[in-house]
């Protein structure tokens, strides 16, 4: 009797420590989730260290917290709108299921690796209608690139560090002196004349080393000087009295509404509109985490598909988006 009753105390006990355990990790899903909600709400240059980073992450370690609290369906459903808010992938991976057809106008950007010619050549088979490159090879190597993928009809502007290749009328936009983060130009296009810009902001910094105070203030001042960039970049499109319909290339940060908002007010983002698959562009081939290369578009465009396609000959992944006409403001 007194054995049985030991052991019947000893499993009292241990389920009770298990009760214990599970809703102190209840607790800590909890505080997770509101500190990860909270870097992604209130985005702070003290904090981009943290946020540069994908929301998967923070939502894949919250989900695998709840799975051994207390409430965890609760909790599960808790991260799952977290995933709805944030997350990239919640949307664009359940999209893969769907039919998409080949829009009227297709847009590609790749950064070509520090001006790269074989880079650009993986762009040929996908037979683009726009094609904006970064880290360009040399003027004389994108017109080239211009004949063979467009014919006599192949346009482009090369800049120092961005360039834009069409088929067709393309006018060049002079920029002001020194300015070498973008190329533009009007393009008459079956949709009639739209404005592209093709952009490379301030590299990111590259650094894991997270706990070190130099490596948070790294991050902040990056963050701060591509919000300066970003800001030049607006006022000088509106000296210029560019509007732009597609605006693409490598941002060198993922989506980042305070800092792009002055370069992107009015515009949508492509992949988040209408992405397939993981949307990741850099680092190619692995590890890739992050969504930098982007493609905006006005409100004359509605996207249709959009997706990333693996490299060979850059450390960046291609961003290609599909688009129809938006019939609404036709």
């Amino acid at each position: 009797m007194k054995d049985e009753a030991l052991l019947k105390k000893v499993n009292k006990d241990s389920r009770t420590r298990k009760k214990k355990g599970k809703t102190w990790v209840s607790f800590l899903s909890i505080f997770w989730l509101f500190v990860s909600s909270g870097l992604f709400l209130f985005r702070t240059d003290e904090t981009y260290f943290l946020f540069v980073w994908p929301a998967s992450i923070y939502f894949c370690s919250g989900i695998g917290l709840s799975l051994f609290a207390k409430g965890r369906w609760i909790l599960l459903l808790l991260w799952l709108l977290f995933a709805a808010s944030f997350v990239d992938e919640a949307k664009s991976f359940p999209r893969m299921a769907l039919h998409a057809d080949r829009g009227r106008l297709r847009v590609v950007t790749l950064n070509c690796a520090g001006g790269t010619g074989a880079a650009a050549e993986e762009i040929l088979p996908l037979k683009p209608d726009v094609v904006l490159l970064q880290e360009s090879p040399s003027e004389a190597e994108v017109k080239a690139f211009a004949q063979r993928i467009f014919g006599d009809k192949g346009s482009a502007i090369v800049g120092a560090d961005a360039s834009i290749v069409v088929p067709g009328k393309l006018t060049v936009h002079g920029l002001p002196t020194g300015t070498s983060d973008f190329v533009c130009g009007e393009w008459e296009s079956g949709f009639g004349k739209l404005e592209v810009v093709s952009l490379r902001l301030t590299p990111p910094v590259m650094r894991i080393d997270l706990f070190k105070s130099e490596a948070r203030q790294e991050f902040s001042k990056n963050r701060r000087t591509r919000r300066d960039e970003v800001n030049e970049l607006a006022a000088n499109l509106s000296k210029m009295g560019v509007q732009p319909d597609i605006l693409g290339g490598d941002f060198n940060t993922p989506p980042d509404p305070n800092v792009q908002f002055a370069v992107v007010d009015g515009l949508m983002d492509s992949f988040a509109e209408a992405g397939r698959g993981y949307g990741a562009t850099c680092v190619n081939p692995y590890p890739c985490v992050v969504r930098i290369d982007q493609i905006w578009h006005s409100s004359k465009l509605k996207c249709v598909n959009s997706w990333v396609v693996k490299t060979e000959h850059s450390d960046h992944r291609m961003l290609v988006a599909d688009y129809g006409l938006n019939q609404a403001v036709r």
